[in-house]
């Protein structure tokens, strides 16, 4: 659902910017661009009751907004300022936003009031600025509004995480709505594009590895510098070309990119675009003050294909058929990522005893390594598994053998490291062992230690293993067990590093036939 709403918004934006003559169209489309982004960015918040009056609140504020743009305009240059104040309405709700445990209180409420009346702030300072120092209007209103803003995003992303922005944007918005104001419309895109960064940090898989890295500035650049471009255009007919296909082109080409390798392009280059396409929005000047700049939409547009882009260019991950039944899966969902034990044991019998071998496409062994805020998850795609269950199926013995050019970590550049000199060597030792030589069973796991030899030394190691399924798959009697252990990578050959980690998380779930 999410992915669709999201492609809505761009969707939408598109539309949008073909309708910029008619002022009551433009507005319409625009309001149920914003809405839908809304509706995208509260899939932040986890299943709870108050889910429904929160979102309701949201829309409620921007639909206010756009209500009070029809009113007359001494109505409209006042009441805009109020719209902020049904944040109050869910107060006492209580929810989880990505994590962060949000009590609706008024301070949290705050941040959209807020927003609603920083367009007072800067026309307030503006009325001083032309009056003492014969400073342009609109730009100093301009610049105003990004110094609250920018103060106010820090408050808001401080003490109520993402869903401050979230907060402060609608707010933001609403009130230039209904003030139609177009310069305003366009910081208001800009704050929910610094939503909609924070949202994504937190949602889409893999995009903070590549955060501060050459392809993310990248995309700031070619958003900045093609939508700035545009400002030149003279053209009404021309413009609504140029400023919108042209810097989609530009920034498509870049993204694509991300197709040969994701360092080059890809998702963070998407998300540099849209900073740097709401960044042009705060100092391009409007070449027509009564009709907003098609460029505007941009942002928007971005925002809406970031979901398939980054569906698309995600470094392809492990494909495995899991043999896993799948009331164990569901009924481990949360523990999964914590714990790959949780799932429950099952009894093996006599008839399981004697000689078994891993299935490769059933099979998968993972590890991470690294700082808990800056994990990197890697796995090791060819491997075979022996294993020995005695006459009253207890496990015996267990054998690996690992194809050490097979391991990975989902990202070309570092593979290409990681296989090296500097680390695990590939080319000098093609193979990474593990034998048994004590297994002990303790309840329903087993507690293996053997000899693991890794980069030319041999070190003892301990596994804990579980047989959590048995099965039959094309006339074949299968079993599945998963287990885990730690390596310390300084022990065998590789300078400890605190950035990189030196203890290596490893799980497995391997299926093995006779």
């Amino acid at each position: 659902m999410e992915n669709y709403l999201g492609l809505g918004v761009g969707i939408i934006a598109i539309v949008t910017a073909f309708l910029v003559n008619s002022a009551f169209l433009f507005k319409t489309s625009l309001s149920i661009a914003i809405i839908c982004l809304i509706i995208a960015l509260t899939n932040g918040f986890e299943q709870d009751p108050s889910l429904e009056l929160i979102c309701f609140t949201l829309i409620g504020i921007i639909a206010l907004g756009y209500l009070i743009s029809f009113l007359p305009e001494k109505i409209r240059m006042a009441a805009p300022y109020f719209v902020g104040f049904l944040a109050l309405i869910p107060i006492g709700a209580k929810a989880n936003y990505q994590g962060f445990e949000v009590d609706w209180t008024m301070e949290v409420a705050l941040f959209a009031i807020i927003g609603s009346i920083i367009p007072l702030f800067a026309k307030i300072k503006d009325w001083f600025a032309v009056r003492w120092f014969g400073a342009d209007k609109a730009e100093f209103s301009t610049a105003v509004s990004l110094v609250y803003l920018g103060i106010f995003v820090f408050a808001a992303s401080f003490v109520v995480s993402t869903f401050g922005v979230i907060l402060l944007a609608t707010g933001f918005f609403a009130a230039n709505l209904g003030l139609r104001s177009n310069n305003g419309l366009q910081l208001g895109i800009l704050l929910f594009a610094v939503a909609w960064l924070f949202y994504s940090l937190n949602a889409l898989d893999g995009v903070s590895d590549s955060l501060l890295k050459g392809n993310l500035w990248m995309g700031i650049l070619a958003g900045l510098g093609s939508l700035w471009a545009c400002k030149s255009i003279k053209s009404e007919k021309a413009r609504v070309f140029l400023s919108l296909f042209i810097p989609l082109l530009i920034i498509g080409v870049l993204v694509s990119f991300g197709l040969a390798n994701e360092n080059f392009g890809g998702t963070p280059t998407l998300l540099g675009a849209i900073i740097g396409s709401s960044l042009a929005l705060a100092l391009i000047e409007q070449p027509d003050s009564e009709k907003p700049f098609q460029g505007m939409l941009l942002p928007l547009i971005l925002i809406g294909f970031t979901g398939p882009v980054d569906h698309c260019l995600q470094p392809e991950k492990l494909k495995v058929e899991t043999l896993l039944a799948d009331s164990d899966t569901e009924s481990n969902q949360i523990a999964e990522k914590e714990d790959v034990m949780a799932i429950p044991a099952i009894a093996l019998s006599d008839g399981d005893a004697g000689a078994w071998k891993s299935v490769a496409e059933n099979s998968k062994l993972e590890f991470e390594v690294g700082p808990v805020a800056s994990r990197t998850a890697g796995a090791i795609k060819d491997f075979t598994v022996d294993l020995q269950l005695d006459k009253s199926a207890i496990l015996k013995s267990l054998d690996v053998e690992m194809k050490s050019g097979s391991l990975t970590t989902f990202n070309d550049i570092r593979d290409e490291s990681v296989l090296g000199d500097e680390f695990i060597e590939s080319g000098k030792y093609p193979k990474i062992t593990f034998h048994s030589k004590k297994i002990e069973k303790v309840g329903e796991d087993y507690k293996i230690t053997g000899d693991l030899e890794f980069v030319g030394m041999k070190e003892e190691v301990t596994i804990q293993l579980r047989f959590v399924s048995k099965l039959e798959k094309d006339g074949d009697e299968v079993l599945v067990f998963v287990g885990k252990t730690v390596v310390d990578r300084t022990k065998h050959q590789m300078t400890s590093d605190s950035k990189i980690g030196d203890l290596v998380d490893v799980t497995f779930e391997v299926a093995v036939a006779r």
